[in-house]
């Protein structure tokens, strides 16, 4: 017998292996032990060819082959698992050692996620690599039965279903990632907004369509509320207000109303781009600058905008301008708080330069200088505009000197709570009338502005129930017409240590005379109507805090 005989005839008297020909073992020492040899190979390579679907020939064999234990579906879509069709039964004798190796390794691992498939000899000294099974929990379908114990029908049509299942979770998988997609655009638009200045406010949009000028209370809050276009333009005020701060070192900004009027950004934007085309890009970018002026022309300026040296209704505050005769703005605070007498409001605007012109000495009066489109002082921190649509009124920042400690006053949905209660503030004193006398305001020597919920005599007869005391001017006698008690107008006046705002005077645009006084002579903060009747209702003084307003 020849030596190639005798190999294939020792071959032929050992064990079938139970992978067959798809063996995926290399240690050698198994190879001697074990046949790999398929006697129905050259019978049935067409039929089991037939047999097997035609979407397996590209997929990664099972570790597990036709003994595989596994129910997920998904795990059938991903690895191939070839199988004997004319004779199933064939690996019937390896499927119990096999389960019970399988039970073994469920058993050894926490999970029953990562499994090792190990041969059948243990002294071979060859592993598979380490796999991964899916989470079938996260699975709608799963098989009844392992796919060693089906018949070859089961076998072909749970394939199938694999694969369909396989396709649904590709579509599912394609569909989040286009949600992501989504989101990643919504974020990074956002993000441009806030870059470039464009997000907008509640409302706003459709505000910008028409004509008529809004204006956004923002007040500071506690939470930083990412995206919000409240809180990007009131920290821009905010920030921009407290960077070049000099000689105002306890000025605090204590309210921003950001103003948004259609006609002038429309304008202001015309005349960016022109100047964009004119002098290039890097000229066309605004900057922040505070402008100081009587409290009276804030809300005209925001409502039809500056007017320059030329145009009908310009009137110079001051002087015809040391660096030219134009508007003046600075982007220190501290320059623009010298030209507010009395007031605590600056307006903060966007102003085009473009290209400037540098004074190195006074040019009183004097126009704009050849080629260039706006001055600036020696120290450069004075700017002066000669073009009203170059300058755009952004912000009104309400600030306070030496105000002491930081509180959050009152805004947003509370805001509106209040808003509603002081709409029926006619209500809330007549039922303080119904109260007995009792010592509540001592100490308390309180001034009233404006026309309160009843008449001055009435108010005052109120306070003193209550242990309070008005203050008036003592050569003045009070009457329905006279409201302000202690309007400071003469040297007979009995100093207040509270004043109290009336609900109309809370919501005038401007400052009345009487207050404005107060303020002229260091008031800065008053107190709500509404302090009184909810004081004398509880029996008790309430936190003056909370009844803060700023003026």
């Amino acid at each position: 017998m020849s030596t190639r005989a005798a190999k294939k005839a020792k071959l032929d008297t050992l064990p079938l292996c139970p992978y067959g020909t798809t063996c995926y073992r290399k240690n050698p020492d198994h190879f001697k032990e074990y046949s790999h040899s398929d006697p129905t190979l050259s019978s049935t390579t067409t039929t089991s060819e037939e047999a097997k679907p035609a979407t397996n020939k590209s997929l990664t064999v099972c570790p597990f082959g036709a003994t595989c234990y596994r129910k997920n579906l998904l795990h059938f879509a991903e690895f191939t698992h070839p199988f004997n069709l004319l004779n199933p039964n064939d690996d019937s004798s390896d499927e119990e050692e096999t389960t019970t190796n399988s039970k073994k390794k469920l058993q050894t691992s926490p999970v029953g996620k990562k499994r090792k498939a190990q041969s059948e000899d243990s002294d071979d000294g060859d592993k598979t690599e380490e796999y991964n099974s899916d989470d079938e929990s996260a699975y709608d379908v799963k098989l009844e039965k392992t796919f060693s114990k089906m018949n070859d029908d089961e076998k072909r049509l749970m394939i199938e279903r694999a694969f369909e299942l396989k396709e649904k979770l590709q579509d599912k998988l394609k569909k989040s990632r286009e949600e992501a997609e989504e989101r990643k655009k919504e974020v990074e638009q956002l993000q441009t907004k806030i870059t470039e200045g464009t997000l907008l406010m509640e409302g706003e949009e459709e505000i910008l369509k028409g004509t008529k000028v809004k204006y956004f209370e923002l007040f500071p809050e506690r939470s930083y509320k990412q995206g919000s276009a409240a809180e990007v333009h009131f920290r821009l005020a905010e920030s921009q207000f407290y960077r070049l701060l000099s000689g105002y070192a306890t000025a605090r900004v204590s309210k921003v109303e950001y103003v948004c009027n259609p006609v002038l950004i429309e304008k202001f934007n015309k005349a960016r781009e022109e100047l964009k085309e004119k002098r290039g890009v890097e000229y066309s970018y605004p900057v922040l600058a505070f402008h100081g002026t009587a409290i009276a022309n804030i809300q005209p300026i925001c409502e039809t905008g500056f007017k320059v040296p030329g145009q009908k209704g310009f009137k110079h505050a001051t002087d015809t301008g040391y660096y030219g005769r134009g508007t003046y703005f600075s982007e220190y605070p501290g320059y623009s708080m010298g030209y507010i007498k009395g007031s605590t409001k600056l307006l903060l605007c966007q102003v085009l330069q473009g290209k400037v012109y540098k004074c190195s000495q006074l040019i009183t009066g004097s126009g704009l200088q050849h080629g260039f489109d706006s001055h600036c002082s020696p120290c450069q921190k004075e700017l002066v505009i000669f073009q009203s649509e170059h300058i755009l009124p952004q912000y009104i920042v309400h600030y306070q000197v030496n105000p002491g400690e930081f509180k959050y006053t009152t805004h947003g949905i509370a805001k509106e709570v209040l808003k509603k209660k002081l709409e029926k503030i006619g209500k809330l004193y007549k039922k303080t009338l119904a109260v007995k006398d009792k010592t509540i305001f001592t100490g308390l020597k309180i001034a009233m502005i404006g026309q309160m919920a009843d008449t001055p005599i009435a108010m005052g007869a109120l306070v003193h129930r209550f242990g309070g005391e008005v203050c008036r001017s003592t050569n003045k006698k009070p009457t329905k017409k006279y409201t302000a008690y202690a309007y400071y107008d003469n040297s007979n006046y009995n100093a207040p240590n509270m004043i109290i705002c009336s609900v109309a005077e809370m919501e005038a645009q401007t400052s009345s005379t009487e207050l404005q006084a107060y303020k002229n002579i260091g008031f800065q903060t008053f107190y709500r109507e509404d302090f009184l009747y909810d004081s004398i209702l509880a029996g008790t003084m309430k936190p003056m805090e909370e009844y803060a307003h700023n003026s």
